[in-house]
Order: structure tokens, then sequence, then C-alpha cells
């Protein structure tokens, strides 16, 4: 598209200005906050909410480093509290931009 080669080392950021992409990955955590905060504000007893809180029968998780919860992640950025923080919208999509910052490297 643009002619350049990779032994050019040109940076990914500098080729995304260029067309105008967006990253994949800044795409991926946008998408993944404004849908934990769609599913924590549903509450007629979805299935995508009821697994959104499931914890396992024995509560444990394998010993050394655990694999992480698909909402372990927005945990760490937005607390304990996360969940009800989501309930108010106009909070909930500015702490998306910090989210989005975090997770996806420069």
């Amino acid at each position: 598209m643009l002619g350049v080669r990779l032994s050019d080392r040109v940076k990914n950021i500098e080729i995304r200005k260029q067309t105008n992409l967006i990253d994949a990955a800044e795409m991926y955590c946008k998408l993944k906050w404004k849908w934990a905060g769609h599913i924590t504000r549903v509450n007629d007893g979805r299935w995508s909410e009821r697994v959104l809180h499931w914890y396992p029968r024995d509560g444990r998780r394998n010993k050394g480093h655990p694999v992480m919860r698909w909402r372990d992640e927005i945990h760490d950025m937005a607390g304990n509290t996360w969940t009800r923080d989501a309930q108010n919208r106009h909070r909930w999509q500015n702490m998306e931009e910090a989210f989005t910052h975090n997770r996806v490297p420069n």
C-alpha cells in the first residue's frame, strides 16, 4: 500500500497514521471495555451476565501463575467497584481511554 519495506524500519505507529488504520490491540481493548459496561448494566438474567459473575464450585485456581479470567484486566484497572462504576455510562466512558492506554503497547 505505501511501498514500505521491512528493511526501511518504519514504525507501526507511523504506518497507521498514514493509512488511518486503527491498531487491532487498541480496538480489542475498547470493545472489551464497552462490552463489560454493557453486560454489567443488563439486569434481565441473561446468560452473559451470569457467566461474568460465575465462580467455580471449589473456588480454587491453579498453583503458580493462575490463568487470568476475562474480567481480571477490567478489575485491575477499575478496582473492586467496577460493576457499580459501569452503571454510570459517562464515568465508564471516561475510564475507557485510561484502560486502552494502559493495555496497548506503544
